[in-house]
């Protein structure tokens, strides 16, 4: 059964515990509104996953300011050159990790294409069918 307090309103405990910590959630919003990654979408997923984006950064942030008080003490905007250096930081490897992808002949032929070294040979398919659209098959 739920608590009631012992208050003249007789309000549910649950309710009291609400309204005494919702003042930090309105904080934390304001805090994560200036530096959000939050994109105008329709899909509630994508809206999840942006707020959890957003209160796992900042919560971060407040970790390593708590384990390195000295990191950038003059700065006032340390958060935001928090952000850059933990979004480097996440994308690094990844980076790195393509740059070494295996590639089959079709794909290395169309990437010196792309750069310029090499001509991308016309598909046999394309000269069969030229007057009909058709998907790249290249």
């Amino acid at each position: 059964m739920a608590e009631i307090s012992d208050r003249e309103d007789r309000k549910p405990a649950i309710i009291l515990d609400y309204n005494h910590n919702k003042g930090g959630v309105d904080n934390l919003d304001k805090v994560i509104g200036t530096y959000s990654c939050r994109r105008i979408t329709a899909r509630w997923p994508l809206v999840i996953f942006h707020n959890i984006i957003d209160v796992s950064s900042y919560n971060a942030f407040v970790i390593w300011n708590k384990i390195n008080p000295t990191w950038m003490p003059d700065k006032r905007n340390k958060r935001r050159v928090f952000l850059e250096q933990l979004g480097k930081a996440l994308v690094t490897p990844h980076i790195q990790r393509r740059e070494r992808l295996p590639f089959t002949a079709a794909s290395a032929v169309l990437l010196k294409a792309v750069q310029g070294t090499e001509s991308c040979p016309d598909p046999p398919e394309a000269a069969a069918g030229a007057g009909k659209r058709r998907r790249c098959q290249f």
